[in-house]
């Protein structure tokens, strides 16, 4: 399956040198090194609490080791300790069965869930607005652009059990939230804010990254935020330059309004602006918006209203111009925008002993495709047109004291597509069931059966035209009779929570789940015969089946503190056999750290283990094995000043990580300063 590689003819991936059992045993080493030194103080007992909470699955909040599916959230501490103003892919990296595809000429980031992507099979959102801006290509097709400075949190939920935000969304669902005055302003104050100065090293550059919040009173809170970035291009392992240098410059604007006790008004706006040269001596501009109103009505003598409404547009403006040749300063663009409406409510009630949490509500978006190509072809392979989604659900949680949760579903989605010359529509009901059962308090255990259901994207249905040049035998075929994507998961898993289990104030949770994922008219690109001389078109031709396990751990005992994510995926074309192309090896990744000098200071090391995918150079990739090991640091050095430090891959490993078009970064470095105002 080549589905996201619209070019067969392409030569594959080179190969790379990989980290062979000597690499791992450093890496393994160095990691044991710091366990040692991590066990040694208990200098801080305070225990820092879990505040990031899941909505993806069930839009109500619950802590991520307790909800009954694949979900994750990484809260805005690990984000500012751990990843340190590192790229969406740091970030995924740290969630198991979640990849990424990116190049290194184009910081737009395409997310893999259990090795669906592409064409809104993951639904990507900011603040619960829609990233759906795909552009045909060499790359992922389904990329989206944002400044990782401005994120407070990021919910995931892995496959398509996410019936409140899952049309489409057969992969699963990522939501990143943006910074909000909470983030800023402790519960004494009136107005601050913040100022981080940063500088990058390979991939070198400065960063200036600043906020300020205000709160007059308990009926109006507001945040802006900016950032500016310029960054040169990075050396991989071996030396090579990839081509990655870039201007950035973002900001952030966004307001609550309380107007009275129950009722909230959110309002946000957010654009990023980046420029770069791309592969083919072509300048990039990127223009990225967000902007979106939300209400909230939660009135705290009433169980049957808790009300969420938000109506949201986000648009995509990526324009090239050629710089060397007989077309320079010829332009292309490709635009892409879509408005979107999202209203549901919670009603709580019991009937009997059971208790219920019954929520119902509807979406609906509309994509509109411009592209514009005056010289090339690109405006027949990403086809301008239009597309409207829309879908409704209800969804009760059933609960029987504390050991039994049933959580029954049903989502209806409908869409039409087209153009001038060609439109499709269809239409489908998607069940879900998940139980429960918590026979002692610190274990439940939990099984779903989910469909899920992706209507095409514009460009499969429509793309008609021809390869540019220099390939010649290139030619694609629309098909407006191209299916809908039907998913069927099953899944099942366990969630462990102790305290007090090897200190007191201690926590340890764990989640591990298995799953199978048979998704029939899966979409691919295939060559025709006829008509002569033959091209390319997107049908329904597989029967794809993935399957896995995944694990996460996490384990704080104030003074120490440690995370595991690791997942082993396997995926096939249940028609030829043949492995699924965007399928990622297995992966580890494992986290120890201390705090001292009363949490003060927080030192840590990461251990990220790449397993071989033998078939991957067959399938146009680099998939050899390899492990990273990263270290990270924060002081506290005054009350209103942070020093943070991250070391990447600091045994300079020459790796490509599997999807990507360019080799990764070799040894390469963060330091920032953070004054508080």
């Amino acid at each position: 399956m080549t589905q996201a590689n619209p070019c067969p003819s392409d030569p594959p991936a080179r190969r790379r040198m990989s980290a062979g059992p000597d690499d791992m045993r450093t890496g393994i080493g160095a990691l044991a090194v710091v366990l040692v030194g991590a066990a040694l103080p208990a200098l801080a007992q305070e225990v820092t609490e879990l505040d990031t909470v899941i909505i993806t699955s069930t839009r109500t909040g619950l802590d991520p080791f307790e909800t009954l599916s694949g979900s994750t959230g990484v809260s805005k501490k690990r984000l500012e300790v751990e990843v340190q103003g590192g790229t969406v892919s740091d970030i995924v990296t740290l969630v198991p069965g979640l990849t990424t595809q990116t190049t290194g000429d184009d910081p737009g980031t395409g997310v893999n869930i259990r090795g669906m992507q592409d064409f809104g099979r993951v639904n990507v959102m900011i603040d619960g607005a829609r990233q759906n801006f795909q552009k045909n290509g060499h790359e992922a097709n389904g990329t989206f652009y944002v400044d990782t400075e401005m994120l407070s949190t990021v919910d995931v939920t892995r496959g398509p059990s996410s019936s409140v935000y899952g049309s489409g969304a057969i992969g699963g669902v990522v939501n990143l939230g943006t910074i909000t005055a909470d983030d800023v302003l402790d519960d004494e104050r009136q107005i601050g804010g913040r100022v981080r100065t940063a500088f990058h090293y390979n991939g070198t550059g400065p960063v200036l990254h600043g906020e300020v919040a205000l709160r007059p009173s308990e009926a109006l809170d507001a945040v802006l935020a900016g950032t500016w970035k310029s960054l040169g291009d990075y050396s991989s392992g071996d030396g090579t330059t990839v081509r990655s240098a870039e201007d950035l410059l973002s900001g952030l604007a966004k307001a609550r309004i309380r107007p009275a006790d129950g009722h909230e008004v959110t309002l946000s706006a957010m654009r990023y602006v980046n420029s770069w040269e791309s592969t083919g001596d072509r300048e990039t501009n990127v223009v990225a918006d967000t902007y979106s109103a939300g209400y909230r009505f939660t009135p705290s003598d009433s169980d049957f209203w808790d009300l969420s409404a938000k109506v949201y547009y986000t648009g995509t403006d990526f324009g090239q111009a050629e710089t060397v040749g007989a077309n320079a300063g010829a332009e292309r663009s490709f635009r892409l925008g879509t408005i979107g409406v999202d209203v549901f409510n919670t009603s709580r009630f019991d009937t009997g002993e059971f208790s219920h949490e019954l929520t119902y509500g509807g979406d609906l978006f509309r994509d509109s495709v411009n592209t514009t190509d005056p010289v090339g072809t690109s405006d027949d392979l990403t086809p301008s047109g239009d597309r409207l989604a829309w879908g409704a659900f209800v969804q009760d949680r059933v609960s029987l004291g504390d050991w039994l949760e049933v959580i029954g579903a049903l989502r209806y989605d409908a869409f039409t597509l087209g153009n001038d010359a060609i439109s499709g529509k269809g239409a489908r009901l998607s069940p879900k069931i998940t139980v429960g059962v918590t026979p002692w308090e610190p274990v439940t255990f939990y099984a779903t059966y989910a469909e899920g259901y992706r209507a095409p994207a514009l460009t499969e249905m429509l793309i008609d035209g021809l390869h540019p040049p220099p390939v010649s035998a290139g030619r694609f075929f629309p098909n407006p009779a191209l299916k809908p994507e039907v998913a069927r998961t099953v899944e099942g898993g366990v969630n462990l929570r102790f305290d007090d289990l090897a200190a007191d104030g201690d926590s340890l949770r764990v989640k591990a789940g298995v799953f199978r994922n048979d998704v029939d008219d899966y979409i691919d690109q295939v060559f025709m015969m006829f008509p002569l001389p033959g091209g390319y078109q997107y049908q329904n031709v597989a029967k794809a089946r993935i399957e896995g396990i995944e694990l996460e751990a996490s384990y704080d005992a104030g003074s120490v503190f440690g995370s595991l994510a690791a997942h082993v995926l396997r995926g096939e074309n249940r028609i030829t056999g043949e492995p699924l192309q965007k399928v990622p090896p297995h992966r580890l990744v494992a986290t120890v750290g201390l705090r001292a000098f009363e949490e003060r200071l927080t030192l840590g090391t990461r251990l990220t283990a790449v397993a071989a995918k033998p078939e991957a150079f067959d399938l146009g990739f680099v998939g050899e094995a390899y492990a990273l090991v990263d270290v990270f640091a924060r002081w506290q050095l005054t009350e209103k000043t942070t020093a943070d430090l991250a070391l990447n891959n600091i045994f300079n490993r020459d790796y490509t990580q599997y999807l990507n078009g360019s080799p990764s970064a070799g040894f390469n470095g963060r330091l920032s300063l953070t004054f508080d105002f």
